[in-house]
């Protein structure tokens, strides 16, 4: 729940708190390549690398959750991405609470979501080595669930069959346009 409060929240932000321009084109620069120095950034931008590093603590303060990288998951050893949608009835604070101890316990688990649509209201995405690791984290996962009355079904995805991967740079770029 939590993440997908905090997505509506960016997104209220980003079209509400008037970002400058400037912000929009240094946060873009990060999206792209988080690696670049204050120093580089300010020669792309032409402007003075003070600007830049002053700009970048403000975005830090709210616009920017974390820096990461994007590793080549099949070099990894992680060989499948589940996609695993679920649907509960009527949640409640316990079964929130359970499913967020059973997530903190789960480190294949990188992303969950609570919304709507296809029938469900929650989302896992989660990585697996191979599919007994997969299955076994699908059966942990619906012993939890069984308690609430949740049902779980997933899409799982090759790390070799994907058709791109995870790019936030393109997506901020169109949103960040669009104000």
């Amino acid at each position: 729940m939590r993440i997908f409060k905090y997505n509506q929240l960016l997104m209220y932000d980003m079209k509400n708190n008037n970002m400058k321009n400037r912000e929009k084109e240094l946060l873009f620069q990060l999206v792209r390549n988080s690696k670049l120095s204050d120093r580089e950034i300010a020669k792309k931008l032409k402007t003075s690398q003070s600007t830049i590093t002053r700009t970048r603590h403000k975005l830090e303060n709210k616009f920017i959750k974390s820096y990461t990288i994007v590793p080549n998951l099949s070099r990894l050893g992680i060989k499948l991405i589940a996609f695993t949608f679920g649907k509960c009835s009527a949640p409640t604070d316990e079964w929130m609470k359970t499913i967020e101890d059973f997530i903190d316990g789960q480190p294949c688990v990188v992303f969950v979501g609570v919304g709507e649509g296809m029938g469900k209201t929650g989302n896992i995405v989660s990585f697996h080595r191979d599919f007994a690791e997969y299955t076994e984290f699908m059966r942990k996962s619906r012993l939890v669930c069984r308690d609430f009355g949740m049902t779980l079904e997933s899409f799982i995805v090759p790390t070799d069959k994907l058709i791109r991967t995870l790019n936030m740079a393109k997506a901020v770029e169109a949103l960040l346009k669009k104000e």
